[in-house]
């Protein structure tokens, strides 16, 4: 079966889909599209990848063409998706442990369930106080996000990764760290509204205050609002955690920020109710 095939296939078992279609052709049209959306490439970009012209890209996002998507094409456009996500979601980070390396390795050459497997026998060999092991939860979950984002197994991973931050110091710790946040901060982004997106984005404010709590960085505390903010979590929690940064920075600082940044809009009723000091 061709890639778009698989990918038109599986879109028909999702028990919720974000929209529909009235052919596959138009869901494979769209699926370039959006596979340039996700990326920020243009349609030249695209096309130099793929080594096409970009009347060919034109004609693969184009719905009402009838030529469809060449099976080689398919396969590059797989190719092309594998790489662009790994650009845009793993790094590196030095000094690179071996276990990283071979799971880097791994994901690199299309070898899913093989990193997958041998993350699973590094996680569960890893002792719970290992310095590393927020950061090797954290790869676990890559192992499973590359070929499906809403992986259970992933949002385990990521859930145990985040509960690990903060065990760590120095400048690699905060380094990877910063990695685990981002990353689960785009995730919470794309996740579909309900409980489990309600979950994860509380997971994720709380481990940005733990770091608060241990380093004393108001970037953490402002890393949480956002959170609570974009995920539209209790008022409750928006009034606390403006509280919070303004005992630490002032009110007058913090009210110009959360006035000036499109982030911070839901927090902007606190100032209205005069509940922030």
């Amino acid at each position: 079966m061709s890639y778009l095939n698989s990918k038109w296939k599986d879109y028909h078992t999702q028990p919720l889909r974000p929209r529909s279609y009235a052919s596959q052709r138009e869901f494979e049209a769209d699926w370039v599209s959006g596979l340039r959306r996700r990326y920020r490439i243009s349609q030249e970009a695209l096309a130099a990848i793929a080594a096409v012209s970009v009347t060919t890209v034109q004609n693969w996002e184009n719905p009402l063409s009838k030529k469809a998507i060449a099976g080689h094409n398919q396969d590059r456009l797989r190719d092309i998706e594998r790489d662009l996500w790994i650009k845009a979601h793993v790094t590196l980070i030095n000094p690179c442990p071996p276990t990283i390396r071979a799971l880097y390795d791994l994901m690199c050459t299309g070898r899913d369930e093989s990193a997958q497997a041998l993350a699973e026998h590094f996680v569960s060999t890893a002792h719970n106080n290992d310095p590393e092991r927020a950061r090797l939860l954290h790869w676990a979950s890559l192992t499973y996000s590359i070929t499906d984002p809403t992986s259970h197994k992933a949002r385990l991973y990521q859930q145990e990764a985040l509960q690990a931050i903060g065990e760590g110091d120095g400048r690699l710790a905060a380094a990877i760290e910063n990695e685990i946040l981002g990353y689960q901060f785009e995730m919470l982004m794309q996740a579909p509204a309900g409980s489990d997106r309600t979950q994860q984005a509380r997971d994720l404010m709380q481990a940005c205050e733990r770091l608060y709590a241990r380093d004393q960085q108001p970037a953490y505390l402002w890393n949480a609002l956002e959170v609570a903010c974009r995920a539209q979590l209790p008022e409750k929690e928006l009034f606390r955690l403006t509280g919070q940064l303004t005992d630490t920075l002032g009110a007058d600082a913090v009210q110009r920020r959360i006035e000036a940044e499109v982030p911070f809009t839901a927090a902007r009723a606190v100032f209205k109710t005069g509940k922030a000091h």
